[in-house]
């Protein structure tokens, strides 16, 4: 049908405009914390836009059910203003006849989005992963300027005197903090170092000569000197070795589900966002058709507000599994059921709200 058409046309644009413009938000927004970490005096072009593009189905998950909603309030807010909604139930046409566009668009999306967290998300954190902790250990000995204190590295603050080379130091200090009871502090003084990368190995060392190292805690204090001395830095990141949830197999996290909690949130989420988008589908023309002239302003607002509702019951239902205090099923999927209801209930409501016959 034509109409259904346009009005998925009208939908489908406002969804890209808002899934690309939140793409880049939340890109920037997650560039800036990584910043400090791997840029140094600048990263490659190419390894930007990698990053970029291995963010984003995690952004993605985030993004699609936000858009799909706003998407829809903005084009029946603005329907609703121009009476389009009132012309349409004149003429006969029910509650889903109105929305159908919105539903085959929700439809859509969520098996989109349902591919991307069951299939690509794992695979793209793992190649983030790779990809950002390569070009930190490429670019470890850009990282440092000289007569500067640098704190690229994990809990070490590293200063240089003079960098006669690229790779070469002279008049070296570094402050390694403690790791609680496990680590004591170490100030290691050096008159001369090498800084060596190992990509393949995920290896940055920094290989002094002729200087000491000085150990202390609460009782106690130590010094030795050395000749040679090699010092193992570690990156803002995990190491290669440690796997997050975000980085495992769908698959595999269903068969450990019930022996690890942080996996089984994971699972119970990437099920769970995409059912949003079907929640959202139903739930923006139920309520656009029942509240008035709200204009594409008043649709934005009200998708805002329901969205921030959304993702504030989302990161307080994962906190409390994973402190153990509700089961991990219901953390992800609670937002699920308390906006299914309300959805249920307004499309109750408009369903009622039938055309007249005609005579």
């Amino acid at each position: 049908m034509i109409l259904h058409k346009t009005i998925f046309k009208e939908m489908s644009r406002s969804l890209a405009v808002i899934i690309f413009s939140m793409s880049v938000i939340l890109f920037m927004e997650k560039f800036v914390r990584l910043t400090r970490i791997f840029m140094g005096k600048g990263a490659d072009l190419t390894d930007i836009v990698k990053i970029f593009i291995y963010l984003q189905p995690s952004i993605l998950l985030l993004a699609v059910p936000m858009a799909i909603l706003v998407a829809i309030f903005l084009t029946y807010g603005r329907m609703s203003t121009d009476s389009e909604i009132i012309v349409l139930k004149a003429s006969g046409m029910s509650f889903w006849g109105i929305s159908r566009a919105a539903v085959m668009l929700s439809v859509l999306c969520f098996m989109v989005l349902a591919f991307v967290s069951l299939y690509l998300l794992p695979r793209s954190m793992y190649a983030f992963k790779h990809t950002l902790y390569e070009t930190i250990v490429k670019k470890a000995s850009v990282t440092f300027e000289a007569e500067t204190f640098s704190d690229v590295f994990k809990d070490t603050v590293i200063y240089v005197k003079e960098i006669p080379s690229a790779d070469v130091f002279r008049g070296i200090f570094v402050f390694k903090e403690g790791i609680k009871s496990v680590e004591e502090p170490v100030v290691i003084v050096a008159e001369s170092g090498v800084i060596s990368a190992n990509p393949q190995e995920g290896l940055i060392k920094l290989s002094m000569k002729n200087g000491f190292v000085h150990s202390f805690n609460e009782k106690t204090s130590s010094e030795i000197s050395f000749s040679q001395y090699d010092f193992v830095l570690k990156s803002g990141i995990e190491t290669m070795d440690k796997i997050k949830p975000d980085e495992i197999k769908t698959s595999d996290l269903w068969k450990g589900r019930n022996n690890n909690t942080q996996w089984s949130i994971e699972v119970n989420r990437r099920l769970a966002l995409p059912f949003a988008c079907l929640i959202f589908g139903l739930l923006g023309p139920a309520l656009s058709t029942k509240i008035g002239k709200i204009g594409r302003l008043g649709g934005f607002s009200l998708s805002l507000a329901i969205l921030i509702l959304y993702y504030v019951l989302l990161i307080v239902g994962e906190g409390l599994a994973k402190s153990g205090e509700i089961p991990p099923a219901w953390g992800a999927w609670a937002p699920n059921l308390i906006f299914g209801g309300i959805t249920l209930f307004f499309v109750h409501i408009a369903y009622k709200d039938r055309p007249m016959r005609r005579l």
